[in-house]
């Protein structure tokens, strides 16, 4: 077990500093899109979901959660892309859509690269501190550090909204005593959530502001970092491997 920042690391893909860990992922995202066949992007999405248990510590509900989720996006593309490409042997006809041997094949691609996609964007969001991606990106790759401010507050308040959001969902339930009933009430409580978790928004984006200006964010050009992310021989290995796979890959 690593610990960094007072935060006990357990699982590889924790330990893993974030660069060497985006390489790998544009390395998957590369492969996903230049792949056609769902055999193999099945094949990538199995492997996503081992890398997400084993390798980022997610949990079977939290990530069958997220997979349903996606899944929700996924099923409509897959049957306008399965309708849209008609060509091969058909296998249903309704009125003026059929539904071809190609036309499935192209839906279960396209359907199965989008969950490859999101699904390696959640993991590397889940298994990496905000921190520590600031810090590399602007020591290592030398990017603008007001860039790379704003990507870490997106990393940073998307969590935090969420947890919010979970706790405002709680208490109403405490102070209303009963599930809402009906379309109606699930309407007015999810209205009212929805302006509660804004508000948080709003008050956090207050306090950020206020404390970058009382730091003087921006005021000079380079500025100094307390935390230092170093790459090790496992995220050379990791790069370097990545690599190879996606070249040999895409030759064969």
């Amino acid at each position: 077990m690593v610990t960094q920042g007072g935060i006990a690391k357990k699982f590889p893909l924790e330990r893993l500093d974030p660069l060497s860990k985006l390489v790998a992922l544009f390395c998957l995202a590369i492969l996903a899109m230049r792949m056609e066949h769902p055999i193999p992007q099945a094949v990538m999405l199995l492997f996503v979901l081992v890398a997400a248990i084993a390798g980022a510590g997610m949990s079977m509900g939290r990530l069958g959660r997220r997979v349903l989720f996606i899944a929700g996006f996924g099923l409509p593309l897959f049957i306008l892309t399965s309708i849209s490409a008609a060509a091969g042997q058909i296998y249903l006809t309704l009125g003026p859509f059929s539904l071809t041997e190609v036309g499935l094949l192209h839906g279960a691609a396209v359907t199965l690269r989008m969950m490859v996609l999101f699904l390696s964007s959640l993991i590397y969001i889940e298994s990496t501190d905000a921190k520590d991606f600031i810090v590399i990106m602007a020591q290592r790759l030398k990017l603008p550090y007001r860039f790379l401010f704003g990507i870490s507050m997106a990393l940073t308040f998307l969590p935090l909204l969420e947890a919010e959001a979970k706790i405002t969902n709680a208490a109403r339930k405490i102070r209303g005593g009963r599930a809402p009933r009906g379309i109606k009430e699930r309407l007015t409580m999810g209205r009212s959530q929805l302006f509660s978790i804004f508000a948080g928004a709003i008050r956090r984006v207050q306090q950020t502001a206020g404390a970058m200006d009382a730091k003087g964010f921006g005021a000079f050009e380079n500025r100094t970092y307390f935390r230092d992310v170093r790459i090790g021989i496992s995220g050379y290995v990791v790069c370097f491997t990545s690599i190879f796979a996606l070249v040999i890959l895409l030759l064969l």
